[in-house]
């Protein structure tokens, strides 16, 4: 007898292991990445695409756009460039949005992702081969991107450039376009490099800083500021720049966005966030190290940290941290407008910040 019960044990647990793997292949999409995949994977098995935490899987709302939402107004991670990361885990180094859901995104392979929906992306241009460090986009049919080896890479109406050298020898950090026709960006050298209509011509100028600039934000072609890693910021009026300006006590500024001449953010790497209100820029500290910022207008901007946070600058202050990746690091976001925002991890995870979806 007690044999005969020991066997009916074993069948039951092998058809309940069976059901479990059978679960575990069939996972549903909803259920997106939030952590890194395994250290190893074994030789007969395809590399996966990293594990959902349980959060991705509880019930939620639905906004109008069909997609749930989570804590804070934020929808659940989904993986967007999983090919890359698969690979050679590339990773989405910046992102930028004309809209809550027409967004734009580069990666360290070289290659440009874009969405007219949320959470539907396409790679939409691979030629570029080389480390893509930023992208801004004026309009859906106007971007330009930068990479780490001097070049430029543009959508005009539906077509990518080839790479566009502009900056031999040099890694171009950022690049700002708030217009078709107007475009600036920056290197690791301290030097600036416009575009004012002709993509095989941007005109050179030096900005004079000692460590090279680490991103520029131009809300017009008639001002711009770049930041560097010494705590200074520079300003462009049009034609000229000003000497640098200390505002961060020697902190190293890795992200500045700007709305208009009176009003910018910017985040660096020791947990501080600076911002320029009023014709003066006053220092404040965050939770959480912040990993990008992003202003679309003035006296608003949306911080993503390295902890998996999102925080909202308004009427002066900034919101306490909302945990909304579980603990993986943001890399980029970008807001079209107030509560329309995309952000991208360190695990090619896009979510939005929608009020209703």
């Amino acid at each position: 007898m007690w044999i005969a019960i020991a066997a009916a044990v074993l069948v039951v647990a092998g058809g309940g292991t069976a059901a479990g793997l059978t679960l575990m292949h069939h996972a549903t999409p909803e259920a997106a990445a939030t952590t890194p995949p395994p250290a190893s994977v074994a030789a007969s098995t395809p590399a996966s695409s990293p594990s959902a935490s349980a959060a991705t899987t509880q019930a939620s709302p639905t906004g109008s756009a069909g997609v749930p939402v989570g804590p804070g107004n934020w929808t659940y991670p989904k993986p967007i460039d999983q090919s890359a990361y698969s690979n050679d885990t590339a990773v989405i180094s910046a992102v930028s949005c004309v809209s809550a859901a027409t967004c734009f995104a580069v990666d360290s392979n070289g290659d440009v992702l874009a969405s007219t929906a949320m959470n539907s992306w396409q790679v939409v241009d691979t030629a570029n081969g080389s480390n893509l460090t930023d992208i801004s986009c004026a309009s859906a049919t106007f971007c330009a991107a930068t990479d780490e080896s001097g070049n430029v890479v543009m959508l005009s109406g539906s077509t990518w450039t080839s790479p566009i050298g502009i900056d031999s020898g040099n890694q171009l950090n950022s690049v700002s376009c708030p217009t078709a026709s107007f475009c600036l960006a920056v290197d690791n050298n301290g030097s600036a490099f416009t575009y004012t209509g002709s993509a095989t011509n941007w005109q050179q100028s030096t900005i004079a800083s000692q460590t090279g600039m680490n991103s520029v934000s131009c809300p017009s072609s008639g001002f711009c500021v770049a930041v560097d890693s010494d705590g200074n910021e520079y300003t462009y009026n049009g034609s000229n720049w000003t000497a640098g300006r200390s505002i961060d006590n020697f902190n190293s500024l890795t992200q500045v966005s700007c709305t208009s001449a009176s009003f910018c953010a910017a985040v660096d790497s020791d947990g501080n966030a600076v911002v320029l209100s009023g014709g003066s820029w006053s220092t404040g500290t965050l939770p959480q190290t912040a990993a990008s910022v992003s202003c679309p207008s003035a006296g608003y901007c949306v911080a993503v940290d390295q902890n998996g946070g999102a925080l909202v600058y308004q009427q002066g202050k900034w919101s306490s941290e909302t945990k909304v990746d579980g603990n993986n690091s943001f890399l980029s976001v970008s807001c079209a407008g107030p509560n329309e925002c995309a952000a991208t991890d360190k695990y090619d995870n896009v979510m939005y910040y929608t009020s209703g979806g």
